[in-house]
């Protein structure tokens, strides 16, 4: 039986190399975003990929939208294997010059969003004993300059991972983390700034294809890979903040006396 996804955020970038990345393998598509003009753009290139898609727009941060969103896929499927909380924006800015109201709009979409969102689909998800991805990033162990905001969010949907694939365990849903680093998106088009450049991009770190992280996702998924780090960087980064906190704090304080 071809799988039921539900993708938030898919109407561009990581969001729709999923669904195309799901489509070639016949999946059924829930695609949820807040505009509904690409998701339509997108539900045709599933279709012609070899998958079914259905369109759900809606605003993720608002509940009424986020129940809809997870019932579309009993209504038209009756059930649900995987739902991937991909839907996210950045936020860069100094600590001390955050906007608390953006850093609030920030967490409402970033954590509070996936939260509730799998809170919704955990029946179905038991039902299907399927799984929950989290998009994560790099930034949600490895925090840099004018990042802060950013990361607290990638921390926090984190820590929520970790608490809840040992909850789950033992009801068959797997939890799994996907980490990318820089990728070729409209992500930092999108992102609050605050004074500066959107981002942090070390020099030689080239920007991953978003059709790369989505090949990755599906093999970890098919591998029972827990968490997914999507290339060297990724891997080295996260290996440094944990393993190495002095090497990380100096690299760190440097890249912020540059002015990163």
């Amino acid at each position: 039986m071809s799988e039921v996804v539900a993708i938030t955020g898919a109407s561009s970038g990581i969001g729709e190399a999923l669904a195309l990345a799901w489509a070639r393998r016949g999946a059924g598509l829930v695609l949820g975003g807040r505009d509904a003009g690409a998701l339509a753009r997108v539900a045709r290139e599933v279709e012609r990929a070899g998958g079914e898609a259905f369109v759900e727009p809606g605003d993720v941060t608002d509940e009424a939208d986020r129940a809809r969103f997870v019932g579309r896929a009993l209504r038209e499927k009756g059930r649900l294997d995987v739902l991937v909380n991909n839907a996210g924006r950045g936020y860069y800015g100094a600590v001390r010059a955050l906007d608390l109201a953006e850093v609030e709009r920030l967490f409402a979409l970033n954590v509070f969003a996936p939260l509730r969102l799998t809170q919704l689909a955990l029946g179905p998800l038991e039902a299907s004993r399927g799984a929950v991805v989290m998009m994560s990033s790099v930034a949600g162990v490895a925090a840099s300059p004018r990042m802060g905001a950013y990361a607290a969010s990638k921390f926090a949907l984190e820590a929520l991972s970790v608490s809840l694939r040992a909850e789950l365990a033992a009801r068959g849903v797997r939890v799994v983390v996907v980490r990318p680093g820089p990728v070729d998106t409209p992500f930092r088009d999108h992102a609050v700034t605050d004074g500066g450049e959107a981002g942090v991009r070390p020099p030689g770190v080239r920007a991953q294809r978003p059709e790369a992280i989505a090949e990755q996702t599906l093999r970890g998924l098919d591998r029972g890979r827990p968490v997914v780090e999507t290339s060297a960087f990724v891997r080295v980064a996260s290996a440094s903040a944990r393993l190495a906190p002095p090497l990380f704090r100096a690299l760190a304080a440097r890249m912020a006396r540059k002015g990163a």
